[in-house]
């Protein structure tokens, strides 16, 4: 279903302002020219030239017409049903609204004076019709409601728009050019495979912790940059894919351009347009944006997984389009996800009715969803789907948090102002829409505290019930009545969708529907189907309060502010009505409801019916006159002759025809009793109000508007009325069974992604790649970090890079990740200063790196964590030598010594000794967790190594300084950050293979085994045990 921006009165829609509250000196006369112009009595509209017309199918077979204003810019679109449109055709400029009420009988055969006068309001509050009434505003235009700052921070923060432009020549030129092939099947079926085998590339990918979110070039600040650069084009590219899709349906997409949304730049397309395309035409184009950015973030996914060069751009691609998808199909927002589910169902208010389902459920309200009928049931179900999306999206932000957000927290908060501030301005960026809903939230609670506080004070709220009161239907009783009314009245403002009044339960009180849409269904109708529907200034169970009877409709709100007046109240401010005596009106009841055309007249008009009624025997021969335009008259007993020759009997309604003046009808041919009904245009049993429209529930519906403006938002207006002849009532139960099975498969996916939560986390992921995590695991640590001494608690973690020093206390533990997965772990009074850190260029990565053990004990599992990476390359100094290791290892490390467990490791150039499981000697050891080989993925010969002769050089020197100072400046023998040093072939037992560019034999037998130390050699300049 496609959707209109709401307006909660027709007055607001001419005016631009609430009714009642008068705001300039010529503000009388401004209301007296507009109630001339649309008095049912006087008023004569005429529909516009050049409005566009389109008669369309709804989802249950209906027929229904839209229409589109002749407006270049900013047109309003309008759904009528084929009825209404017959109607509207006969507005000529010289019928009255009372004549259309006699025409629109003949059309439909039913008396509907109400809806008659709810479609003018609709044509004119469309601009629609010819010679429209928003002329008597114009000394109204200089009005401002707001301050400009007040106005500009409101647009800042709902997203206003910086650049517009015409790019409908642009789109038609790119779907001509080929993107019409987007839209073929053997095309789409190509692209949704892409995209799937590119969402399997993404997991890979996500876990195994190479490519980074946040980092770009081993900056926080530029990482950030590129997020933003690529979120406005991965937000171009979703906007392009629909402004394609209205093409591809044949419409025009008149606009586009930048908006800033609460400080983040935006991209929008007014798509508007598709609202005179097929049901199928909208569902594609809501679809084309999430489908167009699944397909691209796969397509980078398996770019990032199969180029390792383009990588770290194609990942943050594809991250920011997979966030941007999961964000616009949140069935909870007023976005593509929404939408889809609203043109697929077509029920009108669909969000707001099923939240306060779930929300009446979750209180143990009822109704159970057992006691829903069809369309209640489609309503609970996707109140379910919402829940369960929200528990997908729960874990997908957990995922988020725990995987690239706390990395990115580690690395900035403990960085001073800049850094925490760097935190927040990322976290706002990335969270900025779920925020922008809680705000919302909160600031709506406090507006409702603050209106509840004000309404509490009754002497000074008075004015403004009063003019509540005035601008509705009751504003024609007497300012006695209404002020009594005023006192007694109270203020309600009930949640959207939450049912206000239910079918068949006593109604106590009167509603006067002060701002918003109320609109009545009856339980059993078709999905989909409006019965009433009013505005600013309707009522809601008048007849119930003046008859006692109980709501023949349900009536829910929509963005509502309600005045309830008891019962008791406004039987006195009424008073009696005139009715016939009680014998003459049991006799009209039983005919009113024998006769079809008053089948579909609301209590209301019934009501108002009856008490004007007036009886009227004829003898034979005698004329039937019917002095007004909207007049009429139902025959109860005898036969006439119409003016036509037809002869009438019994449950026949004679006229109303729109005559000026009086005329003779028919002609009684027996003795007869008629039944005469004056002024069948204004039925309310009230006396006229003083503005004739008041509660029409006239609606507007203007193209743009909104961040993500592919609609405004909120959606088409089904027109009001009895079910449509030809809807097929057995569509309702084929959505309840898609609907289950889609519960079904998101509530799989819900727990599919809770079973991941218990998979580890890649801690490196948005680590620098010089620097090394630290972590206290117990006890309390001191570092020194830029020469600033901290210390650190349990459960404390940073960064540290080279010249950074440890120092574990008493009874404490500290664990060190290295990139790609390698874990240290420092026993209790362990100082350790941390040296450079390097992992160079290619795939899988080889991270290396040197520390200088001063004292205590440090326990080592070089195994990498992912297959991206091969096994960690670690020196450690220390009074014994240097420690190096070779491939994958798990040794013991002190400044006297190494002790090997698995693996081959160099001290001071000799192979180490082996010895036991690596323990801190108090039962603290290394956790054990499965090794990855990256070997099943051969590196690009890019990365071959260094030439066979340079392998007797290996060995380290025993002539490195074991003092942690020495690891801190540059030396003679450190590599260049893009030359990867050379590794040793030598594979100890149960090692992984080397990053050699052949696993045969002759490669790694070619190398002579390594020397033995020699303490007075100097190390060569080209030393790969020496890190720089």
């Amino acid at each position: 279903m496609t959707i209109v921006e709401s307006r909660p009165d027709f007055w607001e829609v001419l005016a631009g302002r609430a009714p009642g509250k008068p705001v300039g000196p010529h503000d009388a006369d401004v209301w007296r020219a507009v109630s001339e112009r649309l008095n049912p009595a006087k008023a004569t509209p005429r529909l516009r030239d050049g409005v566009e017309v389109v008669e369309l199918q709804s989802a249950r077979g209906a027929t229904y017409v839209m229409l589109r204003s002749p407006d270049e810019a900013d047109p309003c679109y309008l759904r009528l049903t084929p009825e209404e449109w017959a109607l509207v055709e006969c507005m000529d400029g010289q019928r009255s609204v009372a004549r259309l009420v006699a025409d629109f009988a003949r059309i439909t055969g039913r008396l509907a004076p109400e809806q008659v006068t709810r479609v003018v309001a609709d044509l004119a509050g469309n601009r629609l019709l010819e010679e429209l009434p928003v002329d008597a505003f114009k000394t109204l235009s200089a009005v401002r409601t707001k301050g400009r700052l007040v106005r500009t921070a409101l647009a800042f923060a709902r997203g206003r728009r910086m650049v517009l432009a015409n790019v409908d020549p642009l789109v038609g030129f790119l779907y001509r050019a080929g993107g019409k092939l987007l839209f073929t099947r053997l095309v789409a079926l190509f692209l949704g495979g892409l995209g799937v085998l590119g969402l399997g590339a993404f997991c890979v990918l996500w876990l195994r912790g190479d490519q980074s979110v946040f980092l770009s070039g081993g900056s926080y600040f530029t990482g950030a940059i590129v997020l933003l650069v690529c979120n406005v084009f991965a937000l171009a590219c979703h906007e392009l894919a629909h402004a394609l899709a209205v093409k591809h349906a044949g419409r025009r997409v008149p606009a586009a351009g930048f908006l800033v949304y609460f400080g983040i730049p935006s991209v929008f397309v007014d798509t508007t347009d598709v609202w005179m395309s097929s049901r199928r035409a909208r569902i594609v184009t809501t679809a084309a944006g999430p489908a167009a950015g699944l397909v691209l973030a796969g397509t980078m996914s398996l770019l990032a997984l199969l180029l390792p060069p383009v990588a770290p751009l194609a990942f943050k691609l594809a991250f920011v389009w997979y966030l941007n998808a999961l964000f616009n199909l949140n069935p909870l927002i007023a976005l593509d996800g929404y939408y889809l589910l609203m043109d697929w169902l077509e029920i009108p208010n669909l969000r707001s009715r099923a939240l306060a389902w779930v929300g009446a459920r979750l209180r143990r309200k009822p109704p159970k969803f057992r006691e829903l009928d069809g369309e209640g049931r489609l309503i609970a179900l996707y109140g379910m789907l919402a829940v369960a999306w929200l528990a997908v999206a729960a874990n997908l932000v957990w995922r988020i948090w725990v995987d690239r957000v706390g990395g990115l927290f580690t690395g900035l908060w403990h960085g001073g102002f800049l850094g925490k501030l760097g935190v927040l301005v990322i976290v706002l960026a990335l969270f900025a829409p779920m925020l922008y809903v809680l705000g919302g939230k909160a600031v709506r609670s406090v507006r409702r505290w603050q209106r509840r506080r004000a309404d509490a004070k009754v002497h000074e709220d008075l004015p403004a019930r009063l003019d509540g009161l005035r601008a509705s239907g009751l504003g024609g009783l007497h300012p006695d009545a209404l002020t009594e009314m005023g006192r007694e009245a109270r203020w309600v403002r009930p949640r959207d969708g939450e049912p206000l009044v239910h079918r068949g339960a006593a109604v106590s009180d009167l509603f006067v529907v002060v701002e918003g849409i109320a609109e009545a269904r009856r339980p059993g109708d078709p999905g989909g189907v409006i019965r009433q529907r009013i505005g600013a200034g309707g009522l809601i169970g008048l007849a119930n309060a003046l008859t006692g009877n109980p709501a023949s409709l349900e009536w829910y709100t929509i963005g509502a502010t309600l005045l309830a007046v008891p019962s008791g109240v406004v039987v006195n401010a009424v008073g009696e009505l005139p009715s016939p005596p009680p014998a003459d009106l049991a006799e009209l009841e039983d005919l009113l409801d024998e006769t079809p055309q008053f089948s579909t007249v609301s209590a209301e008009a019934y009501l108002g019916i009856t008490a004007r009624a007036q009886v009227v025997p004829l003898p034979p021969g005698a004329p039937l006159v019917l002095d007004g335009p909207a007049d009429a008259a139902l025959v109860a007993a005898g036969a006439l002759q119409r003016y036509d020759g037809e002869e009438v009997r019994r449950g026949s309604v004679i006229g109303p025809f729109g005559n000026e003046g009086p005329g003779e009808a028919a002609v009684a041919r027996t003795h007869v009793r008629v039944w005469r009904f004056p002024g069948l245009a204004n039925v309310s049993p009230l006396p006229p109000a003083p503005h004739p429209l008041a509660g029409a529930g006239a609606v507007h519906a203007a193209s743009g508007g909104g961040v993500h403006s592919v609609r405004p938002p909120a959606p088409l207006v089904v027109p009001p009325g009895p079910p449509s002849q030809d809807i097929d009532r057995d569509v309702d139960g084929h959505f309840e069974r898609r609907l289950r099975w889609l519960l079904v498969l998101v509530l799989g996916f819900a727990v599919l992604l809770t079973g991941t939560n218990f998979w580890p986390a890649p801690a490196w992921a948005e680590m620098p790649s010089d620097r090394v995590l630290v972590q206290v695991e117990s006890g309390t640590a001191e570092v020194t970090v830029e020469g600033a001494p901290e210390g650190l608690a349990a459960g404390a973690d940073r960064y540290l890079g080279a010249g950074d020093t440890i120092l574990t206390g008493a009874r404490s533990a500290v664990r060190l990740t290295f990139r790609g997965g390698s874990v240290a772990v420092l026993c209790a009074g362990t100082q350790l200063a941390v040296g450079e850190l390097f992992s160079p260029s290619g795939h899988p990565i080889q991270p290396t790196g040197r520390v200088n053990l001063g004292k205590g004990r440090m326990l080592v599992d070089t195994a990498s964590g992912s297959s991206a990476f091969w096994p960690f390359q670690l020196t450690v100094q220390t009074q014994a030598g240097p420690v190096v290791t070779q491939n994958l290892a798990r040794l013991t490390v002190e400044p006297t010594g190494a002790q090997v467990a698995v693996g081959k490791v160099t001290l001071a150039g000799a192979p180490a000794p082996s010895g036991p499981a690596p323990t801190c000697g108090d039962g603290r050891s290394l956790p054990q967790r499965p090794t990855v080989d990256p070997s099943s993925q051969p590196p690009p010969p890019t990365l071959q190594v260094d030439p066979p002769s340079e392998s007797p050089s290996a060995s380290p020197s025993t002539s490195d300084s074991p003092s942690p100072e020495a690891t801190n400046g540059p030396r003679p023998t450190t590599r260049g950050p893009n030359v990867p040093p050379p590794v040793p072939t030598t594979q100890g037992p149960g090692t992984q293979p080397s990053p050699s560019p052949s696993p045969s034999t002759s490669s790694s037998t070619s190398r002579s085994p390594d020397p033995p130390p020699t303490s007075s050699s100097s190390p060569p300049d080209d030393d790969p045990t020496i890190i720089g």
